[in-house]
C-alpha cells in the first residue's frame, strides 16, 4: 500500500489540529508527502530515509542537535505507519522528544486505523462493482437468450404452424365443395372459420414474440405497424411522432429494448390507465436515440414503485433494467388522475456493444 499524498495531508491537518503541535508524514522512502508546514513537502526527512533504508524500522527521536546536522528535519519524535506488517511511511510530531513521543505514537494508530479503514471501504467498493458488473452481465445474458427464443418461436409459427394452418384452410374448403349435404358442408365450413380465427391469433403471437419488421425494416417501421395494431385492438388513439429518423438502422439491442419497452408501456396503459388518447414521440437528438410515451390516464402515485411487487411495477423495473443495460436513462413521472409518462433515452455512439449476439446493425 501506498500512502496518497491528498489523503496524508488530510490526516496531518487534522491530527495537528487536535494536537497543537507541527506534523508531518513521509512516503516509505522517506520524503515528505504532507506537512502542517507547507514549505516541506517534496523534501527528504533525512533521519526518516536513513531508517527506512538501513532498518530495523523503528521508532525514533530528532535533538535539536541532529536537526542542526541533518536535513529537513526538525527535533520531535517519529513513529512508523505500519499496515499489514508494512511500513507505509513515517509520522513525526515537532517539538522535545519525550513530550512529543505520546503524541506521534497517538498519531500513528490515528493514521494507521484510516488506512485500514479506506483500505476496507475500497475492497467493499470493488467488491460491490463487480458483483453489479456480474449481475448486469447475467441478466443481459438472460435477456439475450430470451430474445434469440422469441426469434426462434416466432419464426417457427410463421413458417410451419401457419403454413400448416393454411393448408387446412384450404383442405377444408375444397372438401366443403365434394360434400353434397349442406349441413354437413356448413359444419365443415364452420370449422375453417375457426381455423381461420386460429392462424389470425397464431399470426398476432408470433408478431408479439418478435415482429418480422423490427428485424427487417427496423424500429421505426416496427414501432408503426404495432400503434396500428395496438389502437385497433384496444379503442385507444395514439399519436406517433417520428423526429430525425427515417429508416436508420441501430445496433440491434438498442432497436430490440426500445421496442420491449414501447410493448410494455401501452400493454400497461390498456391494462391499467384507462386512457383515451396515448401521445409516442420516437427521435434522435445529440447522438441519442429517445422514446417517450404519454398517456391521459388516470396516473399513479409514482413513489409507489419501489418496493412493489405488482405485475405493473415489475414491467416497469424490467424496462429500468433493459435501459441501464446500454448505459441510458429511463424516467416515469405520474401522479394520480395527470397521467403517466415515460422517458428513454439511449446513447447510439458512446454505449458499448453489449454480448448480446444479435448480430451488427445495417
Amino acid at each position: 500500500m501506498e500512502l496518497d499524498p491528498r489523503f496524508a495531508q488530510t490526516l496531518v491537518d487534522i491530527v495537528a489540529a487536535e494536537l497543537n503541535q507541527n506534523v508531518n508524514i513521509t512516503d516509505n522512502h522517506g520524503v515528505i508527502i504532507a506537512s502542517f508546514s507547507k514549505e516541506r513537502i517534496s523534501h527528504i526527512h533525512e533521519a526518516a530515509a536513513k531508517m527506512l533504508l538501513s532498518g530495523p524500522i523503528r521508532e525514533f527521536s530528532v535533538t535539536d542537535k541532529e536537526e542542526r546536522q541533518l536535513k529537513g528535519v526538525r527535533a520531535g519524535f517519529n513513529v512508523p505507519i505500519m499496515v499489514n506488517d508494512c511500513c507505509v511511511g513515517v509520522i513525526g510530531v515537532s517539538g522535545e522528544p519525550h513530550t512529543a513521543a505520546p503524541y506521534a505514537r497517538l498519531a500513528a494508530r490515528f493514521v494507521e486505523a484510516a488506512l485500514e479503514s479506506n483500505a476496507r471501504q475500497e475492497k467493499l467498493v470493488r467488491a460491490l462493482l463487480e458483483k453489479e458488473e456480474l449481475q448486469s452481465t447475467l441478466l443481459n445474458k438472460v435477456i439475450s437468450v430470451q430474445e434469440e427464443e422469441r426469434k426462434k418461436i416466432s419464426r417457427e409459427l410463421h413458417d410451419e404452424t401457419s403454413q400448416a394452418l393454411t393448408s387446412i384452410i384450404v383442405g377444408l374448403r375444397v372438401l366443403s365443395e365434394h360434400v353434397h349435404s349442406e349441413n354437413e358442408r356448413m359444419k365443415i365450413l364452420e370449422m375453417r372459420d375457426l381455423v381461420v380465427t386460429t392462424l389470425e391469433a397464431v399470426h398476432h403471437l408470433a408478431v408479439q414474440l418478435r415482429p418480422a419488421l423490427l428485424d427487417d425494416l427496423g424500429l421505426v417501421a416496427a414501432a408503426q405497424k404495432y400503434i396500428e395494431n395496438y389502437s385497433r385492438q384496444y379503442n385507444i388513439f395514439v399519436d406517433l411522432a417520428v423526429v430525425n429518423l427515417s429508416r436508420q438502422r441501430f445496433l440491434p439491442e438498442i432497436e430490440i429494448t426500445l421496442y420491449r419497452i414501447l410493448q410494455e408501456a401501452l400493454t400497461n396503459i390498456a391494462k391499467h390507465a384507462k386512457a383515451s388518447k396515448v401521445k409516442v414521440t420516437l427521435k434522435k437528438h445529440k447522438g441519442r436515440l429517445m422514446l417517450i410515451v404519454k398517456d391521459s390516464g388516470i396516473g399513479f402515485n409514482a413513489k409507489r414503485i419501489s418496493g412493489t411487487a405488482s405485475d405493473n411495477c415489475l414491467g416497469i423495473h424490467g424496462m429500468h433494467e433493459r435501459v441501464a443495460l446500454l448505459s441510458g436513462d429511463f424516467t416515469i413521472h405520474s401522479s394520480e388522475g395527470e397521467g403517466t409518462t415515460i422517458a428513454v433515452e439511449i446513447p447510439i455512439r458512446q454505449h458499448k456493444k453489449t454480448e448480446s449476439g444479435l448480430g451488427q446493425a445495417h
